[in-house]
């Protein structure tokens, strides 16, 4: 959630830390706690639970030279300003997903089902497109913590609708949507908690790009798929 919310750059300097294009993907960026965790740390808070202290609340995602910077430089790094830094730093990739979103095209898309359909194909079952209450979805599944990304996707279900149903091969749509479903399936024999599988996907459907254009594709993808159950519980 930290790493999604920060759009897998530092809250500081913004370096993309989570590239999933390069090799092993590895992830360069920390996450800082807000107080210290233990005695010594920098911003301690001994009156503060630890359940608190480890929890997304108190953690900023840095790359490795701010981290040591803002607990090194104590003084000018008070929790508040981290707060606000946190707080500054998601909404500017709110805007930058917003940016993308109306930015991508068919051809983003294009790009996206290509990786999505190397992937392989599950056996083939008969698609459930009931209409779902989306609020009633969301809070069954535990998704509160990104609905705010689910609400921007669902602004853009119309248009991967319409890129699914333009494809020449009628088989299309169809095969997509297995290949999402299985998937779901996979990552829920490896994640108990949902807003993981939910990353997960969307890195999948976004072909594990860090570009905003591509990400906010992507999260369209995963969303059209969320609304018409082939993803989460009903």
């Amino acid at each position: 959630l930290l790493h999604t919310k920060s759009g897998n750059h530092c809250a500081m300097c913004r370096r993309l830390l989570v590239d999933g294009k390069s090799n092993g993907s590895a992830c360069l960026g920390e996450n800082a706690h807000i107080y210290g965790e233990k005695e010594g740390a920098a911003r301690y808070d001994a009156t503060l639970k630890a359940e608190f202290v480890n929890s997304y609340e108190n953690l900023i995602f840095l790359c490795s030279a701010c981290h040591t910077k803002v607990d090194t430089e104590v003084e000018d790094f008070p929790p508040e300003k981290l707060i606000e830094m946190k707080s500054e730093h998601e909404k500017w990739v709110i805007n930058k997903l917003e940016e993308g979103s109306n930015g991508f095209t068919f051809a983003e898309l294009e790009v996206l089902s290509k990786h999505l359909m190397s992937m392989g194909i599950a056996p083939n079952k008969e698609p459930d497109y009931r209409l779902l209450d989306i609020e009633g979805k969301i809070n069954k599944n535990s998704l509160k913590e990104v609905q705010a990304e689910i609400n921007m996707g669902l602004t853009k279900v119309a248009t991967v609708a319409d890129y699914l149903n333009r494809n020449p091969d009628i088989h299309f749509a169809e095969r997509i949507t297995d290949i999402m479903a299985q998937q779901y399936k996979e990552l829920k024999t490896r994640y108990s908690d949902n807003v993981e599988i939910f990353n997960a996907l969307w890195d999948t459907t976004s072909g594990n790009y860090s570009d905003f254009k591509y990400r906010a594709a992507g999260l369209g993808i995963l969303v059209y798929f969320f609304e018409e159950c082939e993803v989460f519980e009903k």
